[in-house]
């Protein structure tokens, strides 16, 4: 007889969303590592935010209570204060970076539909050098490349994921000042700040 306590099916860890959206964003595959990305900031949202119930409002918090870290690494832009002219899930105008994320990526990508025309990730031009683009007119936005390494740093900063190892210290995030080798920052938001 075979015992289940024995024959589990392995829980997927946080560390192992963050090193397949790295290993998407290194061939290229900004779609993958997107959505990795996002399935690590829901697993993370969750062990941060046990009091939140509905998925929608625990990611958009974790991202809106991290914005200063995804800010740095998107290249400075203020998306705490900038509302982007466009209509929400519910017809409302006016969404914030967090409501993009959540509405257009990951709940796309999480339900294996394509991202919406005109959304998508750009590859970084050079370093340092990236395309962020908005068409407000057709109600669309490309992001930079750099916004998958601020939302997925941003789960290996939190100390709900002090835990979490990938075994290799290979992969990394960075930005134009800093390196971060992945297995020596999990949990350490406050040192990175």
């Amino acid at each position: 007889m075979i015992n289940p306590l024995q024959h589990r099916t392995r829980q997927v860890k946080i560390a192992d969303h963050i090193k397949h959206s790295l290993d998407a964003l290194d061939k290229q595959d900004m779609d993958q590592a997107m959505l990795y990305a996002c399935l690590a900031i829901d697993g993370t949202a969750k062990k941060t935010y046990t009091h939140i119930s509905q998925v929608g409002p625990r990611f958009r918090k974790f991202i809106n209570d991290n914005m200063d870290i995804v800010e740095l690494m998107f290249g400075g832009i203020n998306l705490v204060e900038t509302l982007f002219p466009f209509k929400d899930a519910k017809g409302k105008i006016g969404v914030t970076f967090a409501d993009i994320v959540y509405e257009k990526f990951r709940c796309s990508l999480a339900h294996g539909d394509e991202l919406p025309d005109g959304f998508g990730v750009t590859i970084q031009i050079a370093d340092g050098h990236q395309v962020f683009s908005v068409d407000i007119q057709n109600q669309s936005m490309t992001l930079p490349q750099s916004a998958i390494t601020g939302l997925g740093l941003i789960c290996v900063l939190a100390p709900a994921n002090a835990d979490q190892q990938i075994g290799n210290s290979a992969y990394r995030y960075w930005d134009r000042v800093n390196t971060y080798i992945v297995d020596d920052w999990w949990g350490k938001v406050d040192a990175a700040r």
